[in-house]
């Protein structure tokens, strides 16, 4: 139990991590793929590529942090309760519903933006398919409170 315990509270330290990370990335984001396309994948400064590359990615980026804005919201109350020991009640299903559709809608903003810049379909595959995993653990965390839930009503 005290193993668990520390795995939770390091699980909600990362995800206020993850956010600190997105706040500044929000802030610096299109800047930052601009200073590494052209520094390291050898992008003319003000080329009308980067141009491009920046705006696509821009539009991409503030999208779906929209997405993972909540998505980290719905992880930080879905620990808390498991946190609390409330683990199978269909509150924690519906979080992991938002947080499998977030992931779905994030897949189909960077296919968009996969057209212009490649490495984006890969970005929409692994959320393609998180949304998936997502979906059947949702499944099973719906299926296991609906058991809880009879059972508590069994003298």
């Amino acid at each position: 139990m005290k193993n668990s315990k520390f795995s939770i509270n390091l699980s909600l330290a990362v995800l206020c991590i993850v956010s600190i990370i997105l706040a500044v990335l929000l802030i610096f984001g299109p800047s930052v793929f601009k200073w590494y396309m052209t520094n390291y994948r050898g992008f003319e400064e003000n080329g009308e590529a980067i141009v491009t590359l920046t705006r696509v990615f821009g539009i991409c980026f503030y999208f779906s942090s929209v997405f993972v804005a909540v998505i980290i919201y719905s992880l930080f109350r879905l620990l808390l309760n498991i946190r609390k020991g409330e683990v199978f009640i269909k509150i924690n299903a519906s979080y992991l519903r938002v947080v499998s559709w977030c992931c779905f809608l994030i897949a189909v903003i960077t296919f968009a933006g996969g057209i212009f810049y490649m490495p984006f379909l890969a970005v929409a595959a692994a959320g393609g398919f998180t949304g998936v995993l997502l979906r059947v653990l949702k499944n099973v965390m719906q299926s296991a409170a609906e058991l809880k839930q009879d059972n508590d009503l069994t003298i």
